[in-house]
């Protein structure tokens, strides 16, 4: 594994691998600046290999087959064109599996946007998922875990991917880059450590992002204006507020300032906090209003985002 964050986890899965403990289904986080998708892709090969050890061979025939995509015991299913998975699709799925390895190894199912399955596809899903055929595993990658049935969920083993420290990014981005960092970089490899693989493409061009994460703090900490939302913009204000109340929860739980995206405006954060008389409990409570409404949008066209993420600041601040 060639992302140091995500060593930790490799190591896990070959572990679990080696020594047959291996779980039949395995729920990971999508999240591709975090290196989510290197690691779905070497796990699968991995477990189609048939002379594994810490990783695919890339020799044997099982190997060679999926290098060049048409490996017949590799199925993935995701979503067409943001639509919902349906139950035609997993049923078709569910019919291949039934059939013996071509290889005589290992059969592996990537369920791709898997909180995209329609209720009567995920329940479709649940007996294969309770009983599944020997040799047969599953690695399922929805970006948002909470929108997953409580059902599937409970019958997959959640692997997070590491979010690397501050000092391991500074490392890898460096030597990435062959130089020594700036000052600037130093400070977004704080503020960006849940996305090194995009930090790292930013400091090479220079071409940084919009921070709507800290134009938020800073409008709700100042009393200034809060910011206008538009259509164009709802989902970077909506993912900024869900981000923003993650942080204020690391805060009252009094979590070091390596663990923070914006260690600076600590102070001011917990001055906010006092003021508000919020605790850890009322600030999830809004996490989970910001999560219905993004659900909500997802769902139902013609509602008004903008409009529902603006009453819901006016609600809590």
């Amino acid at each position: 594994m060639s992302l140091p964050w995500l060593r930790e986890n490799w190591q896990q899965v070959v572990r679990e691998q080696q020594q047959g403990k291996l779980a039949h289904a395995y729920c990971v986080p999508w999240q591709l600046d975090l290196g989510s998708a290197a690691f779905v892709e070497e796990w699968i090969k991995l477990l189609l290999c048939t002379q594994p050890q810490k990783r695919a061979c890339g020799q044997c025939k099982s190997c060679l087959l999926h290098k060049a995509g048409n490996h017949p015991d590799f199925y993935a299913v995701g979503s067409n064109e943001g639509r919902a998975i349906s139950v035609d699709q997993v049923r078709e799925l569910l019919a291949k599996l039934q059939h013996t390895p071509n290889q005589a190894g290992a059969k592996v199912v990537w369920l791709q946007d898997a909180e995209k399955l329609s209720v009567t596809a995920a329940n479709a899903l649940l007996k294969t998922l309770e009983e599944p055929t020997r040799d047969t595993y599953f690695i399922v990658t929805p970006e948002r875990i909470e929108r997953l049935l409580p059902t599937l969920r409970s019958r997959m083993q959640l692997l997070r991917m590491n979010i690397p420290a501050v000092a391991e990014i500074e490392q890898w981005l460096a030597q990435k880059l062959g130089r020594v960092l700036s000052e600037a970089e130093l400070r977004a490899c704080q503020r960006y450590r849940q996305r090194p693989l995009a930090l790292l493409e930013w400091a090479k061009s220079g071409d940084y992002p919009r921070d709507y994460v800290a134009e938020l703090s800073t409008a709700v900490l100042t009393d200034a204006p809060l910011p206008s939302v538009s259509k164009t913009d709802f989902q970077e204000w909506l993912l900024a507020t869900e981000q923003w109340l993650q942080e204020l929860i690391r805060v009252q739980q009094g979590l070091a300032d390596q663990d923070l995206l914006m260690p600076e405006q600590r102070p001011a954060q917990q001055q906010f906090l006092r003021n508000k008389n919020y605790n850890v409990t009322d600030l999830s409570s809004w996490l989970q209003l910001c999560y219905g409404i993004r659900q909500q949008t997802n769902e139902q066209s013609g509602l008004n985002g903008p409009l529902l993420l603006q009453e819901l600041w006016m609600r809590w601040l």
